[in-house]
């Protein structure tokens, strides 16, 4: 399954919603649909209640809930993947239009974590390049939440950058509270995956190394899209096995493959989960070799189109701009 946050594009971002996709490019209203599912189907007199229980509009909200959220989205996603193929034009209890054509839909960043963890040096590659061999444990960084943004959203590029850069990164949404995570059970608390893009002010992050650490070259707000949706695990049978590939303006500058990861998915979740690991949080499992550090000339400039690819996921498209004069 695929599973996002969704508003008509008219619609006020408070309105955005839980949504899954079904039949041919179709998103449909998870709370509206299961809502008609209890009270059509099941004859639950309460099935609105329980809909806005198990519904909620944030990914995150519904992975805290666990186990009994799953099953609400098997018995909702079964009945609307059915109803879409026979009444695409279904309503809901309320009059809601149950199914909205994806190009229809504004769609949101899917997850607000509460830490999008993102590993650095995790290609051989990128560890080619001078000055970033890789090390004896993951080197993780924590990209805030304000350099969260979605899928169509601009990339602003900082007046202070020169030298703007993109990554394509396969990413980890945590789904149940965990610490101390074996290896051999790391797929075990994993919700689903997402495609991050890690936007990077390379000479920012130059000037920061220099102090001894870098920060703003990797967190400015807008350097970490994310989308277009969550894809459940049951979807991405191998995780280690998909392509990922970057284009801007048409053109690949990134090409890579999960199975050249340095530190595995499982390796990755078990060094992590040091720290507690929450519903929704984001690991970020590293970018293959390319873009602007294998060709100086690859350097984002206003007006660029990136497309973000990772295999069995979809496409995160965004576009950079200036940012805007204070």
């Amino acid at each position: 399954m695929k599973l996002m946050r969704y508003s008509r594009k008219h619609e006020p971002g408070a309105l955005s919603r839980l949504g899954v996709m079904v039949g041919h490019n179709l998103v449909a209203d998870l709370r509206a649909g299961y809502a008609l599912y209890l009270v059509d189907v099941v004859r639950n007199p309460k099935g609105r209640e329980l809909a806005a229980i198990y519904m909620p509009p944030y990914i995150a909200q519904f992975l805290h809930m666990g186990e009994a959220a799953w099953l609400a989205l098997g018995d909702a996603f079964t009945y609307l993947d059915s109803l879409a193929q026979n009444s695409p034009g279904a309503s809901g209890l309320g009059g809601e239009q149950l199914f909205i054509p994806l190009d229809e839909c504004r769609l949101y960043a899917p997850l607000r974590p509460s830490k999008l963890i993102a590993i650095g040096r995790n290609y051989p590659g990128y560890t080619q390049n001078p000055g970033k061999q890789g090390g004896k444990v993951p080197a993780g960084f924590i990209k805030t939440l304000s350099s969260i943004t979605g899928p169509g959203r601009d990339i602003l590029k900082p007046r202070a950058c020169k030298e703007l850069d993109c990554e394509t990164e396969l990413a980890i949404v945590i789904g149940k509270k965990c610490k101390h995570v074996r290896e051999e059970d790391a797929y075990d608390v994993i919700a689903g995956y997402t495609i991050v893009n890690d936007i990077t002010a390379r000479d920012v992050g130059r000037l920061e190394r220099e102090g001894g650490h870098l920060f703003l070259g990797k967190t400015h707000d807008t350097f970490a899209p994310m989308g277009p949706w969550m894809a459940t695990r049951d979807f991405i049978p191998e995780p280690m096995h998909l392509r990922i590939t970057t284009r801007v303006n048409g053109e690949t500058r990134q090409d890579g493959n999960t199975r050249d990861m340095i530190w595995s998915i499982p390796q990755l979740v078990a060094y992590m989960s040091q720290i507690t690991l929450m519903p929704g949080d984001v690991i970020a499992t590293g970018s293959p070799g390319g873009g602007g550090l294998a060709n100086p000339d690859w350097l984002l400039k206003a007006g660029d189109v990136i497309e973000a690819e990772v295999e069995g996921i979809g496409v995160l498209r965004n576009a950079v701009v200036d940012e805007p004069a204070a």
